[in-house]
Formats: C-alpha cells, structure tokens, sequence
C-alpha cells in the first residue's frame, strides 16, 4: 500500500532524525584504540586468572594423589571399627541374658512345691519352655501353677497333660506344663 501525504510541508509530521555529534577522526582513532586496549587487557587478565586456576588444579591433583593412600587407611580403619562394634554389640547381647536361663531355674526350684519332682524341662523356643514332672496329687499340680504364675520371668503357665500312673507300685501322678517366660 503506497501513502501519499498532501498536507503542506510545514504541516506535516517531522520525522525524527538521530544525528550524532561530529566528531573529529583523532577522537574516533583514539576512542578505536582505547577499546582494542581494554578488550586486549580483559584478555590477558583472563588468561592470567585461567593459567592460576590451571596451577591450583594441578596443585589439589597432587595432594590428593598424595593423600590417596591415608584415604584408604581410613576406610580400611572405619571398616574395621564397624566390624568391631557389631561384634561388641554381639557380646553385649549374649551377656545381657548370659544368667538368664540360670534365673529361670532357680527360680523354678523355688516355686516347686512339697512332694513334686521334675523329670524334665525343654526350652522350645527362647521364650517358651515345656516343663514334666511328678507328684502325688492335682492339688500339688495346680500349687505348682499358681507359683510359676507369681514368678516375674513367667509370664503365663498352661496345663498340658496331668495323668495318673503308676512308679515302684504307687499311684503317682504324671504332669506336663508350658510356660512363657520373659528375659530380664
């Protein structure tokens, strides 16, 4: 699309025009000059500045080439402190319930009753033991319960078998328990 304007020149809107100073040609060499030189001195600081970073590089390489051996010491060190403490955490857990079977008899021992024999005690799992034995009545049985239940490492105590039988001509009675215990 072609514009025509037909208003009078004077009328008409001036377009802005950009004129720049006159400058004379030593200004503009000189001003050409100084910015070769700033661009030139830029550069050559920054070769400065990459050719120390390039010598700091090369100096951490070293020390770390240097150091590479003692790294290694010390992971073989920390390697060797966690094999410890995890054989340290083993026997202080063996320890820890190293008298508790001990306990657990005695304490049994204390709580059987007049007239009442183990014959024999089974540890079924480490917090569960099945305990036989002999006497001459139900009521001595059932003394035997109510005492294991009043022990602090018995938690609960269940009647399995109670049958009469006979041993050496006398009528004897032949009982089987269960108890769960707790390690103190």
């Amino acid at each position: 699309m072609i514009r025509i304007n037909l208003l009078p020149a004077e009328d008409r809107a001036k377009k802005k025009e950009l004129h720049l100073p006159e400058m004379s040609t030593v200004y503009m060499v000189a001003a050409i000059i100084v910015f070769i030189a700033s661009i030139g001195v830029s550069g050559t600081i920054q070769r400065h500045r990459v050719r120390s970073l390039e010598k700091k590089i090369e100096v951490a390489r070293e020390e770390a080439r240097k150091l590479a051996p003692q790294l290694a010491k010390i992971k073989q060190i920390t390697k060797e402190r966690e094999e410890v403490n995890r054989r340290l955490s083993l026997i202080t857990s063996l320890d820890r319930n190293r008298y508790y079977r001990v306990k657990l008899l005695n304490d049994i021992s204390y709580k059987l009753p007049v007239n009442c024999w183990l014959t024999d005690i089974n540890e079924l799992s480490p917090n569960n033991f099945k305990i036989d034995g002999i006497t001459f009545s139900n009521f001595t049985v059932a003394d035997m319960i109510s005492n294991l239940e009043k022990s602090p490492l018995v938690t609960s105590v269940d009647h399995n078998i109670a049958a009469r039988g006979p041993i050496k001509k006398r009528e004897v009675m032949k009982f089987s328990l269960s108890a769960n215990v707790m390690p103190q």
